[in-house]
């Protein structure tokens, strides 16, 4: 325990501080205490990448918890650059009694944070999840740690205007330490990016000598309010970057969900897609590349959803360890234009710039282009087809690569009267590409309720899925509107259930470099994502929303 310093991320704060500035800022208006039962600090032995033995520590408060055993700290203490080993809390550790309630060890896989967070490079993306928990052993003696020190509740979502909040923490002077207490108003701070931190709304407090080692330190209401832990130091620059002004991030929904799960015993999931009740509410859905900045090396792509406010939203795609999809932007807010008037929109890549565009039919029939769209929203307008009464009966349309050339650029069009027509190269010359009757007015194809593209057999050219009115699913395969090379595959007989699929896309979701997964959106509010389709079915199921 005397051996162990601040953790890596935290060290460059002492740093910058000269030896005289440091003994000063404990004066006043921090002070040194005993400290108080229910905060105490981790302690760990970690190796480098050369093997090299190092020991850290960090704070933590114990917290209510149905196994009694639950303690809250900042989640860049347990980065995923930490090799944690003999990892123990010590509640209460003072210089003059270092280990006065025992030790409680933590057994492996018992660290519970965001796993956005706990990527390599999360305390940069993800400064407002830098929250955890951990889970411990009883003591030696068979007791578990709340029955011994009790715990302090948890505050979340109490805003930022707390007149009296105390913030303790374990500053990491050398050889032993007593803890910092101090007690100043809390409030909000707001940033935007730099240095290569992601921007964001924080918890502030400005009490001198919280340097390096504070981190995971509790936030706790004090005066008139109950004593609740509203925040731990961390978040933005992992808590500061000045010894006078320590930051969290906020208490909100994210940490209830970790919360939650670390209850359970079960490996958090990212809340980042809403429930399946706004989910009914998606009246369309477009899958590309929106979102300039993703997660993973590899490409994911994004959904992009019109909502019936008029609201439109991007979902940027990640992998299946972040339920496929890891963060939300909203393009446009709410308004009366989009919401009556955007019938259908589609994706594609139509400007041949390896991003992604928008093709939107509105109510008057006007087809307008929106190139280039990505998550800062749009970027120009160009209109394809002016307001007629013809395109009005567009009643179902997508975008795939169907024999034109190698963009995403061929519109498939299922009309009112049953005709389907193929436009290749569209917005090649700002204009609608060549036209191909595919099939003549009819009854049939009236019953193509949803339509869909993708690439399941893998070939140059993309692939056309069709549910049908009475819950059929098919997929043609090589489609390219004429001849008869593309071959019909029966993904799903005619089914009550599938009826019930309101919106059905194709795009890449999943690990393969193939767009053949498929998002559905039922009638209920679930959300489904279908990976790895081919010839024989739709692939395999993934709930990303519960009904």
């Amino acid at each position: 325990m005397d051996e162990a310093d601040p953790v890596e991320e935290q060290q460059a704060r002492e740093a910058q501080l000269p030896q005289a500035t440091r003994k000063k800022m404990l004066r006043s208006p921090s002070h040194p205490f005993k400290g108080i039962k229910e905060v105490g600090t981790f302690y760990w032995a970690e190796r480098d990448d050369n093997g090299d033995l190092f020991y850290r520590f960090c704070g933590g408060t114990v917290v209510p918890s149905p196994g009694k055993n639950m303690v809250l700290t900042a989640a860049h203490c347990f980065d995923s650059s930490d090799r944690q080993e003999k990892l123990v809390f010590v509640p209460q550790h003072s210089k003059s009694k270092p280990q006065p309630h025992g030790i409680f060890p933590i057994a492996k896989g018992q660290i519970y944070a965001d796993p956005r967070y706990m990527r390599r490079g999360g305390d940069k993306d993800y400064t407002g999840l830098d929250f955890a928990f951990l889970k411990t052993s009883t003591r030696s003696d068979g007791k578990k740690l709340q029955d011994v020190v009790g715990a302090i509740k948890i505050g979340y979502g109490t805003g930022f205007d707390h007149p009296k909040t105390r913030v303790i923490g374990y500053p990491g002077f050398k050889p032993k330490q007593d803890p910092l207490d101090c007690i100043s108003p809390m409030k909000k701070f707001t940033t935007g990016s730099a240095d290569g931190w992601k921007g964001g709304t924080f918890s502030q407090i400005d009490c001198d000598g919280y340097v390096s080692g504070t981190s995971g330190g509790p936030f706790i209401t004090a005066g008139s309010e109950e004593p609740r832990v509203i925040g731990v130091t961390g978040g933005w620059k992992t808590g500061g970057h000045s010894p006078n002004t320590s930051y969290s991030s906020y208490f909100d929904n994210d940490l209830k969900n970790i919360y939650e799960a670390a209850a359970a015993g079960k490996k958090p999931t990212p809340i980042v897609l809403p429930s399946a009740s706004t989910w009914k509410h998606a009246s369309d859905i477009a899958s590309g590349y929106f979102a300039l900045n993703g997660p993973v090396p590899e490409d994911r792509m994004d959904m992009f959803v019109k909502w019936t406010d008029g609201e439109l939203t991007v979902y940027r795609g990640a992998d299946k360890g972040l339920n496929y999809f890891d963060k939300e932007f909203r393009v446009m807010k709410p308004n009366k234009l989009w919401a009556d008037h955007a019938k259908q929109v589609v994706a594609g890549d139509f400007t041949g710039d390896n991003g992604s565009d928008l093709i939107v039919r509105w109510s008057d029939g006007e087809v307008t282009l929106y190139p280039s769209v990505d998550e800062k929203g749009f970027h120009g307008e160009i209109q394809l087809v002016a307001p007629n009464s013809t395109w009005k009966h567009a009643e179902a349309i997508t975008a795939g690569r169907y024999g034109g050339n190698k963009w995403q650029d061929d519109l498939v069009v299922r009309w009112s009267d049953g005709e389907l027509t193929l436009y290749q190269n569209t917005g090649d010359g700002k204009k609608l590409g060549k036209e191909i009757k595919v099939v003549n007015p009819g009854k049939l194809w009236k019953h193509a309720v949803e339509i869909g593209s993708g690439d399941y057999t893998q070939g140059n050219t993309w692939d056309l899925v069709v549910r049908w009115s009475d819950g059929e699913l098919t997929l043609y395969d090589d489609f390219t509107g004429t001849g008869n090379t593309w071959g019909e595959h029966q993904w799903k007989a005619p089914n009550q259930l599938w009826t019930h699929a309101k919106l059905v896309t194709g795009g890449d979701f999943s690990s393969n470099p193939w767009p053949d997964d498929t998002v559905v959106r039922w009638s209920d509010g679930e959300l489904s994502l279908y990976t790895e389709g081919n010839a024989s079915g739709i692939g395999k199921e993934n709930q990303l929303v519960a009904p």
